[in-house]
């Protein structure tokens, strides 16, 4: 017997298939649920870049481990943020390329898998820039962030401390300007 396919059940089958790709396309997930609460331990470790994909919904990079935290010779993924919030950061894919070393301090993934979330970055010989406006303005409330030597991200000064959970420390230390937002460095006294 020949069983026809009709229309109603094709359009089912269509619509299903463009809802399951949609929502893998559109699917975001929470950093901190995959790689810890912004005030959980880093790890500090290096390598080099071995493939660099610059696009969203993140930004990957593949890093060979030379040390560290981290075991020589494992291959580990970099996770980051979609490109427009990178960027915001003061990152460019232009400051990266394949065979550059890089220094992390990072957070390890929490599913025994070889990704990473970075704390902050350091290329070559650069400095050690931040990736997370929200982990500096803790660092800075706990009085860590200084010592640190990490440069903060191009929009964390003026930036709104809401997220942070810190906004009531900042705002005690003078950190906080007549419309709540952050002010750092540090204003002259």
């Amino acid at each position: 017997m020949h069983r026809s396919i009709t229309t109603k059940t094709l359009f089912t089958l269509l619509a299903t298939v463009v809802m399951l790709c949609s929502s893998l396309l559109f699917a975001h997930h929470s950093s901190q649920a995959q790689f810890g609460e912004f005030g959980s331990n880093t790890k500090t470790f290096e390598g080099k870049i071995v493939k660099i994909s610059w696009g969203n919904p993140h930004i990957t990079m593949d890093i060979e481990i030379s040390g560290g935290d981290i075991p020589a010779g494992e291959k580990w993924r970099f996770l980051s943020h979609p490109t427009g919030v990178q960027e915001a950061y003061g990152f460019a894919n232009s400051d990266f390329a394949v065979g550059d070393d890089v220094k992390f301090i990072a957070w390890l993934g929490l599913r025994d898998q070889p990704v990473f979330w970075a704390r902050a970055v350091q290329v070559n010989d650069g400095p050690m820039r931040s990736n997370l406006r929200f982990t500096d303005m803790i660092d800075i409330a706990n009085g860590t962030f200084e010592a640190m030597n990490i440069q903060p991200p191009a929009n964390l000064n003026g930036s709104s401390p809401a997220r942070s959970g810190v906004a009531a420390e900042l705002a005690a230390m003078g950190l906080l300007d007549a419309d709540g937002n952050v002010m750092w460095p540090p204003p002259a006294n």
